[in-house]
């Protein structure tokens, strides 16, 4: 779907100078009010400071309010490289590059921590996937390999169905660098707003939903095989799963349950962005192996105690307690004539649907919080039960920081 919008812009970027404390520092780049449905420039901000925090125990929302230049941005991907706690971003739209695309690759490390930004790869760089926004990433951390798919090109419309992997993608083992991907098979149609989850064990990534280049919303769910690129060709395969499909395929969110190779599936959007879900649904055997793949119907759409219902929110998984934690996202009616995005912080309990019953819980987490927004990124570090959250669009601010949210979880 394309998110086109009209609008002037001036070329002034923030300004971080060494010498000033942040604390005195610019933190908004006015730029032009007129917007439109979709990605939404508005001004570019570091956020706003934390409260003070509470004596009582956590969740608790900090940050170290880190940003440069190429950090104020939407519609970007983001993964997670535990070992060194390392956010690797790529893409999206950028606020200081006058909301053009851009392909550049930024390190956060340590992302749980003072998260201080460096730049892998700068834009424009040759042999980078073309610049884009609204794509899908996923990590293989034992092989550090980023693997990128779809996505649309701001500046013309463009919906994209390439696969790129970055070798190296952490900064760590030798040069950083890309490769598009060949994959034999019927590709799946051209997409953005999908989400993808990643197999490591065998190496196979799963593709769902998303809005179609003619701005249709997409149903339909695909694997590739050797995804990072590794031991054999790549190959598209379209699984037909049976079941009760989500009813909202764009700009919804998805986490992976490795261990009984289960996707979840939360909320989402129509193409016409004037209705959302927040409906809940597992995809059984979400790799195409070991069986038919199944969807199943875990909370249907305005079920008591749910979440809003919202679109292009996040979602991280933690695998040991079963639990998915989602943050923020777009809210319906239309964010010209309504309230946008959100900053609130759910859990959902028993989340592969495996036992017990699927219940949401509303975390109340002390300081902060970061601004509503949508269109950001989440990353989890589940040794520690940290979220990380960054980037992202709230109808008037381009967000340039990261928020930490310690016990994520909830426990």
């Amino acid at each position: 779907m394309k998110m086109k919008v009209s609008f002037l812009v001036s070329t002034s970027v923030l300004l971080v100078c060494g010498s000033i404390p942040l604390s005195a520092q610019p933190s908004a780049l006015d730029l032009s009010p007129a917007r439109s449905r979709g990605l939404l420039p508005g001004r570019a901000v570091a956020d706003n400071p934390p409260a003070p925090n509470s004596t009582s125990a956590t969740p608790n929302w900090s940050s170290g309010f880190k940003f440069i230049d190429p950090s104020v941005l939407e519609g970007h991907s983001a993964v997670y490289y535990q070992p060194t706690n390392t956010m690797i971003v790529f893409g999206g739209l950028s606020a200081t590059l006058g909301f053009t695309d851009t392909n550049a690759v930024l390190l956060n490390a340590p992302a749980t921590g003072s998260g201080l930004w460096s730049i892998l790869i700068e834009n424009g760089t040759a042999g980078a996937p073309p610049a884009r926004d609204s794509h899908s990433a996923v990590y293989d951390s034992v092989n550090n390999r980023m693997i990128v798919f779809g996505g649309e090109v701001f500046s013309s419309g463009a919906i994209l169905n390439d696969v790129w992997v970055l070798s190296n993608a952490n900064g760590l083992g030798g040069t950083p660098t890309w490769t598009q991907l060949s994959p034999s098979g019927s590709a799946p149609p051209a997409r953005s707003l999908h989400t993808a989850v990643y197999d490591s064990v065998n190496n196979i990534m799963t593709v769902f939903g998303g809005f179609s280049s003619s701005g249709q919303t997409l149903f339909d769910t695909w694997v590739l095989s050797h995804a990072n690129g590794l031991g054999g060709t790549p190959v598209w395969t379209r699984l037909s799963p049976s079941g009760n499909k989500p009813s909202g395929s764009g700009g919804h969110t998805a986490v992976y349950d490795a261990s009984n190779n289960i996707m979840i599936v939360f909320g989402g959007a129509n193409s016409t962005i004037t209705a959302e879900t927040n409906g809940t649904y597992a995809l059984s055997h979400a790799n195409g192996v070991g069986g038919a793949p199944v969807w199943t119907r875990l909370l249907a759409n305005g079920s008591p105690g749910s979440p809003a219902k919202r679109g292009s929110a996040t979602a991280v998984y933690d695998p040991a307690s079963n639990r998915m934690i989602i943050f923020g996202g777009l809210l319906i009616p239309d964010p010209l004539t309504g309230p946008g995005g959100l900053n609130d912080v759910w859990v959902l309990v028993n989340a592969n649907g495996i036992g017990g019953t699927p219940v949401w819980t509303n975390l109340r987490p002390t300081a902060g919080p970061p601004g509503s927004r949508y269109f950001h990124t989440a990353v989890y570090d589940a040794g520690n039960n940290l979220m990380v959250i960054f980037g992202g669009n709230n109808d008037e601010s381009v967000y340039a920081v990261a928020w930490v949210l310690s016990d994520a979880n909830g426990l």
